[in-house]
């Protein structure tokens, strides 16, 4: 029987890609789940809309202190995981300030809001990127040096949490996910991009694809998430998650294209290199591994026949799907 049936939980960015897939893990784990999305509008999220009747929808902005105390008293969970946040690194150079006030002020407004109500377990959302540009494998003790204006407030916002586990006692944990992928993901992320300008037959324009990732299936993710909210005795702790499988983004988009029956020949070389890039990006996962007890079920090229599965089956459904278009 799951550790989180029929328990109160809240989960914040829950219309995001990560967050909504977690709303669903968390529901077929018997949870009552309290979801918190930042849309101010009458369209009900596009990720969370088949399951508006299995969660309770919560609208608010971080970054309100009021609507955070609100949500507190409102939903009074037993477990948390905050997923929300502004997460696009390229767009945070034009973006800074929305970054501090949402990631750092936000997270900080959520944990003081959440204080006096006695949760569990408060699960934080950090980055990979907050890495940056040191040596490979990351580790979870080793140094970091995040170089967007994202990682360095998702950096900021995991000090506060270690800050408030060391000075009051809150039982936190923190985690770092790598790079994910999967279904309801949308094409302003590499791997969607890549799918559906194929299955359109469009130019694919790259840079020269020479920068290593690691991509992890969502909903092994998912699980990590759940597993460093009910795994007893971690609070305080930093755990990576992800797979450490390294590849090229040359040697992803031609992987994709092959899975794909190669209908677009890929231009490498046609995008300038952002200025800071990070050239490789894998983890050590060993301590999720054993610690949590977790490790990634699906493999890339199993992953990414799913994620091509269900973006065949969107384009056929619907063109104007919002996971198609960027």
């Amino acid at each position: 029987m799951s550790a989180l049936r029929d328990k109160r939980v809240l989960v914040t960015g829950a219309s995001g890609f990560i967050g909504s897939a977690l709303v669903r893990r968390l529901l077929g784990d018997g949870a009552e789940v309290h979801a918190l999305t930042s849309a101010v509008s009458s369209v009900y999220p596009v990720r969370l809309a088949e399951l508006r009747d299995r969660i309770v929808l919560h609208e608010g902005n971080l970054g309100d202190r009021g609507a955070m105390d609100v949500l507190a008293t409102t939903a009074r969970p037993d477990y948390v995981f905050h997923l929300g946040a502004y997460t696009h690194v390229g767009k945070s150079w034009q973006r800074v300030d929305e970054c501090v006030h949402t990631n750092v002020q936000g997270t900080v407004n959520l944990l003081q809001a959440l204080a006096p109500v006695g949760y569990t377990r408060f699960v934080y959302t950090g980055t990979s990127e907050i890495y940056g540009d040191v040596p490979v494998p990351f580790v979870e003790d080793g140094p970091v040096n995040p170089v967007s204006p994202y990682s360095v407030s998702k950096y900021a916002g995991e000090r506060y949490c270690r800050m408030f586990v060391q000075g009051r006692g809150w039982p936190i944990v923190m985690v770092r996910p790598f790079n994910a992928f999967g279904p309801r993901q949308t094409p302003d992320r590499v791997i969607p991009e890549i799918i559906v300008r194929a299955l359109r037959g469009q130019p694919l324009r790259m840079t020269k694809g020479l920068q290593t990732r690691e991509f992890n299936y969502v909903d092994d993710l998912a699980a990590g998430f759940v597993a460093a909210a009910v795994t007893p005795g971690v609070e305080g702790q930093l755990f990576n998650l992800g797979g450490g499988q390294e590849i090229s983004m040359r040697d992803l988009a031609t992987t994709l294209l092959d899975l794909l029956g190669n209908p677009v020949v890929p231009e490498f070389g046609a995008l300038p290199e952002r200025p800071t890039e990070i050239w490789r990006m894998h983890c050590d996962s060993s301590r999720a591994r054993a610690v949590l007890g977790w490790a990634p079920e699906v493999d890339l090229e199993e992953g990414l026949r799913r994620t091509i599965a269900w973006y065949e089956e969107e384009l056929t459904r619907s063109e104007s799907s919002s996971f198609l278009s960027p």
